[in-house]
């Protein structure tokens, strides 16, 4: 069985576009500060569903299901996670959605929750 890969942000890609780094948007920096190992050359991806649905959120984007491109490295900051140059959308999963509170919760730190 093939390993299925989310990625959580802008809206409006189709099957068949390709995620591309932010640097190639002209971003540079995220909003997600509790990542320090964050590179914009790359594309983030998961295996986790709704870890992809809290960045989907964060960003008022989309989730899509896409095949990596390129060599899979894993993402350092979190686990299930991964890294590669670009990612195709394979399918359009949910738009705009809304993470379950409890896994978000889960994901702050000990003194925030």
């Amino acid at each position: 069985m093939t390993a299925r890969y989310f990625h959580g942000g802008a809206r409006g890609l189709q099957p068949g576009d390709l995620v591309r780094p932010a640097i190639s948007l002209g971003i540079e920096r995220t909003r997600t500060p509790n990542q320090p190992r964050y590179n914009p050359r790359r594309v983030y991806v998961t295996r986790i569903r709704w870890y992809a649905e809290l960045f989907a959120n964060g960003h008022q984007g989309d989730v899509y299901e896409v095949r990596p491109v390129g060599r899979v490295l894993p993402d350092l900051d979190a686990k299930g996670s991964f890294c590669c140059s670009c990612a195709e959308v394979v399918k359009v999963v949910a738009q705009h959605p809304v993470p379950m509170p409890e896994r978000a919760r889960a994901l702050l730190p000990a003194s925030q929750r």
